[in-house]
């Protein structure tokens, strides 16, 4: 990645290194961010999530800024229309919901021809 003013994150299974989800954040300063190439490599869900800081330090590392909002987009699959204002604990419900559905859809199941005995 060479966009110093954005930062690409990957969730992914712990166990199997399985990527479940792409994230772009960047701080919200009212753009229309560009996502060709993340939407050009996604294959599991894609978004991006622009954040508000909040005037308030973080409580948990006073030298960084707590966060206010985020206005975040699906990028794939179904790619939105228009941009959800999500608090924070909404944006880490959500987080934890797709991290859910993708390990339950990545689950290895056994094919008709194994051994199960």
């Amino acid at each position: 990645m060479a966009d110093l003013d954005s930062v690409l994150f990957t969730e992914y299974d712990h166990g199997g290194k399985t990527p479940l989800a792409l994230v772009e954040v960047a701080r919200d300063i009212g753009q229309e961010k560009t996502t060709g190439v993340l939407q050009r490599l996604a294959n599991v869900p894609a978004y991006v999530a622009l954040y508000t800081p909040a005037e308030a330090a973080n409580p948990t590392a006073p030298n960084w800024d707590d966060i206010q909002s985020f206005r975040v987009k699906r990028l794939w699959p179904r790619p939105e229309p228009r941009w959800r204002v999500l608090s924070p604990s909404q944006w880490a419900r959500a987080l934890v919901q797709i991290r859910g559905w993708q390990i339950r859809k990545f689950e290895v199941q056994a094919a008709a021809n194994d051994n199960t005995d």
